[in-house]
Parts: structure tokens; sequence; C-alpha cells
């Protein structure tokens, strides 16, 4: 074979090496609401199969992770309406359990805390950034590789929670874009 062959068969072998890990962002999008008691509260889990493009990715590749990503708010409602309330929503990101909290106590428990006002001005978009612990570039912890067939195993969430709000109101539309990795099974 010539150079230019050689080079073409070892872009080919990289390609398809089972260790080669891809990174991409896959999103979700919804409207996040109080219930009818005035409280908002639910967990991100780090599932990202409801992405649209998820299922072109599992047919590729074996196994992937969900490294970080960042939830984007923008308010549904004009910031001093008179007939919405203005309280906080308060996020955390927990790395080993996407459980609904309950109480404030169960967020303020996390070292790092990001408050969103239930209103703002129009047009400000809100970003809430998390990520999985990492030491050196590499992940820590528990944070191995799942099955890309079983992707609600992926452990952690991004909780939130906020009280003395306005009843059964939709308050923000969101993105939540995973930052994910893939990668063949060695």
């Amino acid at each position: 074979m010539g150079r230019y062959e050689d080079k073409i068969y070892r872009d080919i072998l990289v390609a398809r090496a089972p260790n080669r890990v891809t990174k991409t962002l896959l999103c979700i999008n919804g409207t996040l609401s109080s219930n009818g008691s005035g409280v908002m509260s639910g967990a991100f889990g780090m599932d990202p199969s409801g992405s649209a493009e998820w299922s072109s990715f599992a047919a590729i590749y074996d196994q992937f992770r969900v490294i970080g990503g960042v939830l984007k708010l923008a308010s549904m409602v004009p910031n001093g309406s008179t007939t919405v309330s203005n309280s906080i929503v308060a996020f955390a990101y927990d790395n080993d359990s996407a459980a609904t909290p309950t109480t404030y106590g169960q967020i303020m428990q996390f070292a790092e805390i990001t408050d969103v006002p239930a209103c703002w001005t129009s047009g400000a978009i809100k970003q809430i950034p998390f990520r999985r612990p990492f030491l050196r570039g590499q992940p820590q912890s528990q944070f191995v590789w799942y099955d890309e067939a079983t992707p609600s195993a992926s452990p952690g969430g991004l909780k939130f929670y906020g009280s003395g709000l306005s009843n059964s109101t939709s308050y923000w539309s969101y993105i939540l874009e995973y930052v994910v990795e893939f990668q063949m099974r060695a």
C-alpha cells in the first residue's frame, strides 16, 4: 500500500477502536410548574435517553456516562406580576441520587446551591451548570460506564425545591443539556 492508503487504514482503525470516547450534547426540554400547594420540587436524573438523538448514539455505542451539563431556564411569567408569587427555588447537584426533595433542608445539605427567583425580567436566561466530581481530569468515586440499554441506571440528579409559589403555575420553560460520553465496550 502507498502512504495515502496507510493513513486511511490507520484512521479507520482509530475510528473503530473500542476505547475511543465520543463526547456530545444531548438535550431535553419542557416546563417547570408549581403544584396545587405552591411547591415546585423535583430532580432531573442523569438519564439522557429522553433526548431525540439518544437512539442514534445508543445504536452505535455500548456504554455511556453523563459527565455534566447545564440547565437553562426562561421565565414564563412577567417580573412583578401581581398574581404570581416571586419566591426562590433552590437547585443543587447530587452525584448519587435523583430522589425528589421535599424540604429546603434537603437541598441545603449540598456545598454548591444555586438560588433562582421564580420571576425575573423577560428575556434573561438563567443557567445552572453541574458536573460530576473530577480529579486531574478524571471522574471520581463510583462514576463508571453504564450500559446504553439501561440508561436509568446512571446515578445522580439536579434537584430543586421551592415553596410559597402561586398554586398550579407554569413558571419556566427549560432546556437541559447533558454532556455525555459514549464508548464501545472493550
